[in-house]
């Protein structure tokens, strides 16, 4: 089938007026995409950054976004305009989103193999190579649910998931069994089961709104630190889950797994049980 040049979605676009924004991985181990997930005021922020540098020195920003499920592929992140052209009265950059790109936010997918270390480039250089790879039906929010098996997401990437309550994770998180969190900073875990009514969801939902679920070496944790600790350095896993409501048999496993993975002991693990 004959490639659709991404020219030919937008044949008025005047590409001399516009910087190329490739958002990609930050030297911190972001992911735009995740970013970009957990909604437009956050990806507005990532896109306003100039680190005191006039990179955007132009009318136009033309974001996308490192799309790292498929190789050389962007998600297209809207178009904003420099609201302020004094960069350095402006820092970081005032933006505002253009309105007529909108429906393609999220939504249109691009074909193009682009591996230098720049990120923000004259659009006229790269505009014309680019190739339309998929629209999507609905913006792109998250990734499909993945089998319990390879649950491993980031407390800000459960974030978006508990915010946005996609139809196939909110169901699959209804089961019950036992899970895990790591401190990937320090390397510590803490095992806990899901045991109420709607399970993982119900259980990690705790987590979003303060951290530390009301476990009690957790508590400690976010008071110690702060709640943004837990943000930048949790991660979410599901151990096995457990059929039926035997309460009895999910004590067993959670006990199981404690000794296992010796949570119970200080240096590796903040089970206080």
């Amino acid at each position: 089938m004959r490639s659709i040049k991404l020219s030919s979605i937008f044949p008025d676009l005047e590409s001399e007026k516009y910087k190329l924004h490739f958002a990609k991985k930050a030297p911190n181990g972001k992911e735009p995409l995740d970013v970009y997930k957990k909604g437009m005021d956050e990806w507005e922020k990532w896109n306003s950054y100039s680190g005191g540098k006039n990179w955007f020195n132009r009318e136009y920003v033309f974001s996308l976004i490192d799309f790292y499920p498929e190789e050389n592929t962007w998600l297209f992140g809207g178009v904003w305009e420099l609201v302020s052209t004094d960069w350095r009265k402006a820092h970081p950059y005032e933006l505002k989103q253009v309105s007529r790109f909108s429906p393609f936010v999220g939504r249109l997918k691009i074909k193009y193999e682009y591996k230098d270390r720049a990120t923000r480039v004259k659009m006229e250089n790269h505009f014309n190579g680019m190739i339309v790879k998929e629209i999507l039906e609905e913006p792109y929010y998250t990734d499909a649910f993945p089998g319990y098996e390879n649950v491993d997401i980031s407390f800000e990437v459960l974030q978006s998931i508990i915010k946005k309550r996609p139809t196939e994770w909110a169901s699959a998180l209804s089961a019950k069994g036992i899970y895990l969190i790591t401190d990937t900073k320090t390397g510590k875990r803490y095992v806990g089961k899901a045991d109420g009514e709607h399970g993982f969801w119900q259980r990690w939902r705790s987590y979003i709104r303060n951290g530390h679920g009301k476990d009690v070496d957790l508590k400690n944790l976010v008071k110690n630190n702060d709640f943004e600790y837990v943000k930048k350095n949790f991660k979410f896993t599901i151990l096995e889950v457990v059929s039926g409501d035997a309460l009895d048999e999910i004590n067993k496993r959670e006990s199981y797994w404690k000794e296992v993975l010796m949570t119970r002991e200080e240096k590796f693990g903040h089970n206080k049980n």
